[in-house]
């Protein structure tokens, strides 16, 4: 008699496959996020303003949001300022900044908080640091993973509000860092919480942990520039290999026009009702050539300026 002896290919556990079975490790696709801060000076003396939002902002040529709303760069904040006397600050002009070491893992079961008690801080910029993000399976192979968290804020001991929440998604073998602005806009002391809002991993298979690893304290420089038409950006620099080129779509500087016309909002031509006693209303955007070469022969101290930017309708502004 032949005695036959049968068995099933090995492997890494429960419901591993056939013998020769080689695991498969997925790729790192997780880059630590930092931003880029860009002050882009459009012109001096005020303008209309951007034509339509982000779809008015290119970088590289490429547009940030397309026609039907679908955007083509993500994780990007815009401050614009048109050149008024009494224009508002954009936050992230010029900045003193001071960095605290945290170092702390942050458990479900254990937020971790922070205060800040100089009252001169304009805002906090929390830095996260996960380890490694991924998981083995039974079959040994190497996947990504997520940890979530969120941002609480308290001022002066209201009470905490969540001001962000996020989820990290991916996988890494190395250290990642992720950078998160939380403004200030409340009374001091302010206390700025981490909290974990996955579950804890119990698996060794699993590495999903998170570290608050530092803040840092922000205080902007108080500098509105009146009379300067400007555009704030803050991008994530992962998408860019360098700081792009910067385009914009805008309507021109405001200058006088006819107390008795009107400007068209769509193509900036005026048309006129009755006949001109020869006053000017307050200053509009416009197309009408007649009355931006006007402006630029009675405004003497503007006019080298204007003679640079384009009073043009829809004109793109490169920077």
């Amino acid at each position: 008699m032949t005695d036959l002896i049968r068995g099933a290919g090995g492997g890494f556990g429960k419901g591993a496959s056939g013998a020769g079975r080689t695991p498969t490790t997925a790729t790192d696709n997780l880059n630590s996020t930092q931003y880029a801060q860009i002050i882009d000076l459009i012109s001096e003396g005020e303008i209309q303003g951007l034509k339509d939002g982000f779809k008015s902002i290119y970088f590289d040529k490429t547009p940030v949001q397309n026609p039907d709303g679908t955007y083509n760069f993500q994780n990007v904040s815009v401050e614009v300022r048109n050149g008024t006397q009494t224009q508002d600050v954009i936050p992230f002009a010029t900045s003193v900044e001071d960095a605290k070491t945290v170092n702390v893992k942050v458990r479900n079961d254990g937020p971790v908080t922070r205060t800040i008690t100089d009252s001169q801080v304009d805002a906090v910029r929390v830095t996260i640091t996960v380890p490694q993000l991924e998981r083995v399976t039974e079959q040994g192979d190497t996947v990504g993973e997520s940890c979530s968290l969120s941002i609480g804020v308290q001022y002066n001991g209201g009470g905490f509000t969540t001001v962000i929440a996020d989820t990290i998604t991916g996988r890494t073998g190395d250290q990642y860092q992720r950078d998160y602005l939380v403004t200030l806009t409340g009374s001091f002391p302010v206390d700025i919480r981490v909290t974990r809002t996955s579950p804890d991993t119990t698996d060794i298979r699993t590495s999903n942990e998170f570290l608050w690893s530092s803040y840092t304290e922000i205080i902007y420089s108080k500098l509105n520039y009146p009379n300067s038409a400007l555009v704030g950006l803050r991008i994530n620099a992962e998408q860019f290999s360098t700081i792009p080129q910067r385009t914009y779509l805008v309507r021109g500087i405001k200058v006088a026009i006819p107390n008795n016309a009107t400007v068209d909002p769509n193509n900036g031509r005026l048309t006129y009702t009755g006949i001109w006693n020869g006053t000017f209303g307050a200053a509009q955007w416009t197309t009408d050539p007649a009355w931006i070469l006007w402006d630029l022969h009675t405004s003497r101290d503007r006019k080298s300026t204007r003679l640079n930017s384009s009073h043009v309708s829809e004109s793109r502004m490169p920077s």
